[in-house]
């Protein structure tokens, strides 16, 4: 519930109840007569006060409304009470039972009513055993007040049936007050309130007393204008100050501690009175047959109870089970991983988590049972794989996931020890992990068909990666997917965590914010390739490529930064600062004479930025060039984003005269179909297939025809990573318009490639010089690397 201050009227009016119970309390130890006006008049002033209290928290607040109307109801009911009895007091010895009588017990199944309502408000579950577990408490103790006083009672009241149930009734309603205020405090346990403290001390507080006065009565002890009057009121005032207070949402999770023991007790209470009527002492019929009622409701309860704790033990272990592969589930490791000693050493615990490739599309072709069939397989080869002790759980999907803990000896199903008795250290992750993608090579067969599936592992190790619990599967997945980039570029498929690649990590948010500083100091540069022209041995044009001049790196090249920069939305800034770098230094080539246009790299981010078109044509002329002298390259990879906005902005370049070329051809989405509708000039062919062309026929025969596509096309053929002169010769022959590479220069700052274009001109080598096996270009020998007065020029 949240906090309600009480208004200034209610405040004003607890102080002054608070402050006549006080001078009540002091009153009854200094008064030796009882007073009409004490005794009547403020005793009853006392109680009206504490209801109409409660009566305005049901008014003003909401929350809870139920609950408090009830107790409000039951205050109504005693101070009506007192009133009736005050009244028939004052007329003479008023007859037992009265209507007082019928007042005050009305105040039991209100406080009843509201102590349920209350822990069915506050407790998200409450089950048929916590009915249970009252209903065999009130029937034992009404049972024992039966056994133990019912004789006395009728007694005491000659016998009349409504005198004895009325006399019955309050020792009852006490023991069952108390002992559903000790039930409520078991089902929350020690993680009540002070709401729920005081509370409770309020009820319990009136049982007592109102059980003092009846031992009292019954010894004829009593008399009017004692403590004991005192501490009625006190119950209310304490529970109507409570009425205010906020209280908090709980879990109930069943009985805790000592409160599992209640009805316990009262079924051994209910046969102790059966027992005692059997060895023949002469006890009440009605004791009897509330003895034998509690007997029955106890036993019912404790068959639900054994049902419940079977159920409980099975939906445990379905709980930290996956139903599909029969490993632990996510919640299990999850356990697993909150176990783990604060205080591992160094190999301790390794993590690893396993993604499988494609698995989607096994799922949309062959459909969701050969899915599941799959799944099943492949969990129990990673189970055959993972070494004695270790955790195999299926955390999701296609996802799996092994925990190394040395600890742990116990084997699990289907797991066995690795070669050499080490396969549980975490220092053995990686080999576990090759051990896991070997088992997944081989074919699955699933519904008369053969797949072929890889997965992809990430390592995360504690302490050496994280000594927090919680952050080591945020590890283990930031290295699962730097492990499906890997997998793609041919690296391997098990990787260990590492901080650069964490896009949270602190050492990667540091070099962002070196990034930004370095964009604007002007540290973002760029180094330049000549593209020559196979023909003529001319330098056709250049390519920037961008670099960070790093103060204590040096300089950093862009796979290191540039996905850096894409993540953290920097594209639009690295682009501008190369855009006006590389146009700088074309100019200030056009005015020396040399007329070289230049390429820059475009990424996704920048093809789909509206305003790209409007920044290049701004950037032309600022610095004063025509739109020809750039040329933009993208990769397939950048069109399959959104083909449509990507031809737009590409169309939009071209109106103004820049055009563009597809990079890494044949890697990609390698379509002929936007070929036919993208305003491009020039296919620049993946080194992949060059560095294979001169002794790989196959290679041989898609680079020719690759060629001859883009000729037909009416498109410029260049080709990538050059590193020989036969491999240069040899696409010249095909007819391959441009090469770039090694072979003929590497990158370089722009002043050195000042230099190298000033001291060659435009024609950095002929055709004779170029294929007469000099190596290539002059000051370049045949081994790629530039000459001695060319080796400042980076990387």
């Amino acid at each position: 519930m949240p906090p309600v201050r009480p208004p200034r009227p209610v405040l004003v009016a607890l102080g002054v109840l608070v402050a006549v119970w006080a001078a009540f309390l002091v009153g009854t130890f200094l008064r030796s007569t009882t007073d009409v006006v004490w005794d009547a008049w403020i005793y009853d002033g006392l109680t009206a006060g504490c209801a109409l209290v409660v009566v305005a928290r049901v008014v003003v607040v909401r929350t809870e409304r139920g609950a408090w109307s009830c107790v409000a109801a039951g205050l109504l009911a005693n101070t009506c009470g007192d009133v009736t009895w005050s009244v028939l007091s004052a007329t003479g010895d008023p007859p037992f039972p009265n209507a007082s009588d019928g007042l005050y017990l009305m105040l039991y199944p209100c406080l009843y009513l509201a102590l349920v309502l209350l822990l069915r408000g506050r407790l998200r579950r409450f089950g048929i055993s916590a009915w249970l577990d009252g209903l065999v408490t009130a029937l034992a103790l009404t049972a024992v007040v039966a056994a133990v006083a019912f004789d006395r009672i009728t007694a005491g009241t000659g016998g009349g049936a409504l005198a004895v149930a009325a006399a019955l009734a309050y020792p009852v309603g006490d023991l069952v007050l108390l002992a559903m205020v000790a039930g409520a405090l078991a089902l929350i346990g020690w993680r009540a309130d002070v709401r729920w403290w005081s509370l409770s001390a309020g009820f319990a507080l009136y049982a007592v007393v109102d059980t003092t006065f009846l031992f009292q009565a019954a010894a004829g002890t009593y008399r009017d204008g004692t403590w004991i009057d005192a501490l009625w009121p006190a119950s209310g005032l304490l529970i109507a100050v409570t009425s205010w207070r906020p209280s908090r949402q709980l879990r109930f999770e069943g009985p805790v501690g000592w409160g599992s023991l209640l009805p316990s007790l009262a079924g051994t209470a209910g046969a102790v009175v059966v027992l005692w009527a059997a060895a023949g002492p002469a006890v009440s019929r009605l004791a009897v047959t509330l003895a034998a009622a509690t007997l029955l409701a106890a036993a019912t309860r404790f068959a639900l109870g054994f049902r419940e704790v079977t159920a409980l033990a099975e939906s445990r272990q379905q709980a930290l089970t996956d139903e599909l592969t029969g490993l632990a589930n996510r919640r299990a490791l999850l356990r697993a991983l909150a176990e783990l000693p604060a205080d591992a050493g160094p190999g301790a615990v390794a993590l690893m988590l396993v993604d499988l490739d494609r698995f989607k599309e096994v799922n949309d072709s062959l459909g969701h049972h050969v899915g599941d069939e799959l799944l099943v397989q492949v969990g129990r080869r990673i189970a055959d794989a993972a070494p004695a002790g270790a955790l195999v759980a299926r955390v999701g999907g296609d996802e799996f996931a092994v925990l190394l803990r040395p600890e742990v000896t116990t084997p699990g199903r289907g797991r066995r020890p690795a070669p050499g008795g080490r396969g549980g250290r975490a220092d053995d992750a990686e080999a576990v992990g090759e051990r896991v993608v070997a088992a997944l090579e081989a074919p699955f067969a699933l519904d008369d068909v053969t797949l072929h599936v890889h997965g992809s592992i990430g390592i995360g190790r504690m302490p050496e990666h994280t000594t927090s619990r919680d952050q080591l599967l945020q590890r283990a997945d930031v290295a699962m997917y730097t492990a499906k980039g890997a997998a793609k570029r041919g690296d391997g498929r098990v990787a260990v965590y590492r901080a650069e690649d964490d896009p949270h990590s602190r050492q990667r948010l540091e070099l962002l914010e070196e990034l930004r500083h370095a964009l604007r100091s002007g540290r973002v540069v760029c180094h330049f390739q000549p593209l020559v022209d196979l023909t003529t041995g001319r330098t056709d044009s250049v390519e920037a490529l961008a670099r960070w001049d790093h103060p204590t790196r040096g300089l950093v090249p862009p796979e290191q930064f540039l996905p850096l920069a894409e993540q953290a939305g920097l594209m639009r800034e690295i682009t501008e600062a190369v855009l006006h770098h590389a146009l700088g230094q074309v100019r200030r080539w056009r005015d020396l004479g040399l007329d070289v246009g230049v390429a820059v790299n475009l990424s996704p981010t920048n093809l789909l930025d509206v305003d790209l078109p409007h920044q290049i044509a701004a950037a032309l002329q600022l610095h004063g060039l025509p739109g020809s002298s750039l040329r933009v390259e993208i990769t397939e990879t950048v069109l399959m984003t959104s083909f449509t906005r990507s031809c737009q902005t590409l169309e939009r370049l071209h109106a103004v005269g820049v055009e563009a070329s597809i990079d890494d051809y044949g890697t990609g989405y390698s379509s002929l179909a936007y070929l036919q509708d993208l305003p491009v000039a020039e296919l620049k062919l993946d080194r992949a297939f060059i560095s294979r062309f001169t002794t790989d026929a196959r290679t041989a025969a898609i680079v020719r025809s690759t060629i001859d596509l883009a000729h037909s096309l009416g498109l410029r053929m260049v080709a990538e990573g050059v590193q020989d002169e036969r491999t240069a010769e040899d696409l010249r022959f095909l007819g391959c318009d441009l090469a770039q590479g090694f072979h003929f220069c590497r990158p370089l700052r722009g002043d050195v490639m000042t230099r190298w274009l000033t001291e060659f001109g435009g024609q950095v080598a002929d055709r004779t010089r170029l294929t007469a096996g000099t190596g290539g270009v002059p000051g370049v020998p045949a081994q790629g690397r530039p000459a001695s007065q060319f080796a400042g020029g980076g990387r």
